[in-house]
């Protein structure tokens, strides 16, 4: 029989009487809140003007954050078979409007999407035709690889994120396409509430958000640590009903979406390295990282530094 191991209490006050740990909040970075609050913002204000600033913002910040070259957007038009341009880069690293092409859904698009159902989250090809939009001419502007990252809300594909190195012909980079593949992850949550008028910017305004789910995504947004009950109370209300009213609303609860919240964050503050995990975990609020490691673990499946760092594809010619 085993015995029961006798634990030493530690009190740190008398311990350490004169070096106590103080509190530090650090401030999160413009980038970090610009991830969190593309996972808010489609929730809290859900119609097409505010789809098509974040799909622009998502672009931009995979660029300026994950540092992939250049990037595109395109959804999944799944009643004409088809995938539809919104933003992406030229050949001189610029933003530009692709809201006016379009192409059919095809053999490689299937193949993304299957390949992400079997646990890959993005697919790279070689020897593509690498383009660029000029005004209303598509021109290539030569040859190389591209990955496509699939984006996939809880109800199937929205869409998917497409990225390659024509500037300067750069070899891919598995870490920072891990990183993408963890954006798309949340775009795709985010964007599930706006299904209905994704791609129809005609489409009628949806019926206006609850203000409690308003108020709440953005507290959440200012300060991920904050407990349900820490939110009801500056809310005014009851923790069981800011609970029932942000699940009815949003079809998420309101501790899976400030998780959403906290993912997003570390993803603004994680390194290239990944060197600094436990720092960028604890500054996008979670309460430790065993927190962390859980959540992240549930979320993608794999442990953080496996999955951002580790992971290697090798299931036929099309993987790098």
């Amino acid at each position: 029989m085993k015995t029961r191991r006798v634990r030493r209490s530690i009190d740190w006050r008398v311990t350490m009487p004169d070096q106590l740990p103080q509190v530090h909040l650090v401030k999160p970075t413009s980038q970090a809140l610009e991830f969190a609050s593309i996972t808010s913002e489609l929730l809290a204000d859900p119609k097409p003007a505010t789809i098509d600033r974040v799909l622009r913002r998502v672009v931009e910040l995979a660029r300026s954050v994950i540092q992939l070259e250049r990037t595109a957007i395109f959804l999944l038009d799944a009643r004409h078979q088809a995938m539809v341009g919104t933003w992406g880069t030229n050949a001189f690293g610029e933003t530009v409007d692709e809201h006016d092409i379009m192409y059919d859904f095809g053999k490689i698009d299937r193949e993304v999407y299957a390949r992400a159902e079997q646990g890959f989250p993005w697919t790279a090809y070689d020897d593509c035709p690498l383009i660029t939009q000029d005004g209303d001419r598509t021109r290539i502007i030569g040859k190389g690889w591209a990955a496509c990252t699939p984006i996939i809300g809880p109800s199937g594909p929205v869409g998917t994120l497409f990225n390659d190195t024509a500037i300067t012909h750069s070899p891919i980079d598995e870490a920072r396409q891990a990183r993408a593949a963890v954006l798309c992850s949340l775009l795709g949550r985010a964007l599930e509430p706006c299904r209905d008028f994704l791609l129809d910017a005609d489409a009628p305004e949806p019926t206006k958000t609850h203000p409690l789910v308003r108020e709440a995504t953005r507290l959440l947004v200012d300060d991920p640590t904050l407990s349900c009950a820490a939110l009801a109370e500056r809310l005014g209300v009851s923790a069981t009903t800011l609970t029932r009213t942000f699940k009815r609303e949003t079809s998420t609860s309101v501790v899976d979406h400030r998780n959403e919240l906290r993912l997003a964050r570390f993803l603004g503050r994680v390194d290239a390295a990944a060197g600094n995990f436990l720092e960028a975990a604890l500054e996008a609020g979670f309460g430790s990282y065993a927190q962390f490691h859980r959540v992240f673990r549930a979320r993608f499946g794999q442990a953080p530094r496996e999955y951002l760092l580790y992971r290697r594809l090798s299931a036929g010619a099309s993987d790098r």
